[in-house]
């Protein structure tokens, strides 16, 4: 009995040893292993990021030039922090897994070898206990920081989606608020947003607002930084149509764009209308505080073109397909009021077809429009001409009357879907120099009622004008100068151009 009752306190010492000596042991270990998993993690971290050392890291996505993206950078929460974290995930399982390995080899060497005593496979019993404790602390801990980590790149992903949209929001808001739309005056498409040239590669952005690729700045394929929104500056970099790939107007998006087609007969005069107009806002300055320049290198060209060629033969060509495809654009800055102008000449054959006429988008955008009326068209004006006056004004002559023309004009733009009661018309009645001396054009005035009366009670145009007051919102009428044949000196243009330029900007707010 006594025996018995010295071996249980025996066992029951050795028992106390035992756990006195095992849980620090297994906490002990636990703890190091705990540690050295979780210098594996920041290490391993490290690797896939590329702090210490390129080896293990992802490789930096390279911008598509040719495909479907856009030759810029993404953002780093648009695809490359989605990257870093499945790169993380993959070399630290590599890691921790080659950790494990060598520590299960090291304590299998070191205490679970054969012939080993008791007392080592007891000490190895409790320090694999302990290495397991602490990989399930380890794993516990890592699953709470990464989880960590992908509810903050959430967070900061929706953000990001926020600002970008509020963003985009406000700029277009701003956009619409001022009433500013864009248009292509080569293809005359409606542009949502163009595309950006690069000014460092000359590569083409096909939307540069934020987005995947930038939120106030984005990286293009070159390295060079450029901005996402007009207040920011995108406005500065060249414009092109994303339809037709042509350059757009300088300032595109800036300002409200005012859109004037010129329609009449051929010969009528409409391409030294335009000329006229142009030349009035360049070089004459209307408006005191208005300064005009050409919004891009093709209407600079065309300008200096129509004035050489004015210059040197008295007379302009007859404008070409090309030519009134495309738009002469001007920027009009009078401080806080500026305005993109987009003058259009369309030949008179276009005009009286149906067919070609709807290829001419520009009249569906236009608000305004130049109607010029050739005076030696009209039939009671021309008969009043003696036989010599008429073999010299035969060549400037346009074929088609002025009323007939109207009425093509008139039809057609119905079939667009145009509501003219919701457009204006200028009627202006050119070549007042050739007519000056003729009794039947005597004492006509330069207001708008005395030019209408003029063509409605004295030359018979009394149908036109009736369909005119009828069909549109607002006409009005002038009597001008286009300087229609060398022999006639003085001004290229008298003050009828300038009064029909000043009627047109008064009705977009430049005054």
């Amino acid at each position: 009995m006594i025996y018995l009752f010295i071996l249980l306190v025996w066992y029951a010492l050795v028992a106390s040893v035992f756990v006195v000596i095992s849980v620090p042991l297994v906490v002990g270990s636990s703890a190091v292993f705990l540690v050295l998993l979780v210098f594996v993690y920041i290490r391993s971290s490290g690797l896939a990021l590329g702090v210490l050392g390129s080896g293990d890291a992802f490789p930096v996505r390279v911008p598509d030039r040719t495909g479907a993206g856009e030759p810029a950078y993404r953002q780093y929460l648009s695809g490359p922090l989605g990257d870093d974290l499945k790169q993380i995930w993959r070399i630290c399982r590599r890691d921790m897994g080659l950790q494990a390995g060598k520590t299960r080899g090291w304590l299998k060497a070191n205490f679970f070898r054969y012939g080993m005593t008791n007392y080592r496979r007891a000490v190895g019993v409790l320090l694999g206990a302990g290495l397991v404790a602490g990989s399930g602390i380890a794993a516990v801990t890592l699953a709470v920081v990464a989880a960590g980590l992908a509810v903050t790149w959430a967070v900061f992903f929706v953000l990001a989606k926020g600002l970008l949209y509020l963003l985009r929001g406000l700029d277009s808001g701003m956009s619409h608020l001022r009433g500013i739309s864009l248009s292509c005056p080569t293809c005359h498409h409606k542009v949502v947003y163009p595309e950006y040239e690069c000014p460092g590669c000359g590569v083409h952005h096909r939307d540069v607002r934020p987005g995947k690729y930038g939120v106030v700045r984005r990286i293009c394929a070159c390295g060079r930084r450029l901005p996402t929104l007009l207040v920011l500056g995108s406005h500065r970099m060249t414009a092109f149509c994303p339809h037709c790939q042509a350059p757009m107007a300088e300032g595109a998006g800036t300002a409200r764009e005012i859109v004037v087609p010129m329609v009449g007969a051929t010969a009528a005069g409409k391409t030294r209308m335009m000329l006229a107009l142009a030349t009035t806002m360049v070089e004459e300055r209307p408006l005191p505080r208005l300064t005009t320049q050409p919004a891009d290198t093709y209407t600079s060209g065309r300008l200096t073109e129509l004035q050489t060629a004015l210059r040197t033969k008295g007379d302009t060509d007859k404008t070409l397909p090309g030519d009134a495809m495309r738009g002469m654009s001007f920027n009009l800055n009078g401080g806080r009021v500026r305005r993109l102008l987009h003058l259009y000449d369309p030949p008179g054959e276009r005009l009286s077809s149906s067919a070609r006429l709807h290829e001419m988008r520009f009249m569906r955008m236009a608000d305004t429009f130049v109607f010029v009326v050739d005076p030696l068209a009209i039939p009671d004006v021309w008969h009043s001409l003696d036989a010599a006056t008429q073999q010299r004004y035969q060549p400037l002559r346009s074929a088609e009357p002025p009323d007939f023309i109207f009425s093509q004009v008139l039809q057609n733009l119905e079939g667009m879907g145009v509501e003219p009661r919701r457009k204006a018309l200028a009627v202006a009645v050119t070549k007042s120099d050739l007519t000056a001396g003729v009794p039947i054009c005597a004492g006509v005035g330069n207001t708008t009622d005395a030019v209408r009366e003029w063509l409605s009670d004295r030359v018979g145009m009394d149908n036109m004008v009736r369909a005119i007051d009828k069909a549109f919102g607002d006409a009005h009428y002038f009597r001008v100068t286009t300087k229609s044949e060398p022999a006639v000196g003085g001004r290229p243009f008298d003050t009828g151009v300038k009064d029909l330029l000043l009627w047109t900007l008064n009705r977009y707010g430049v005054n």
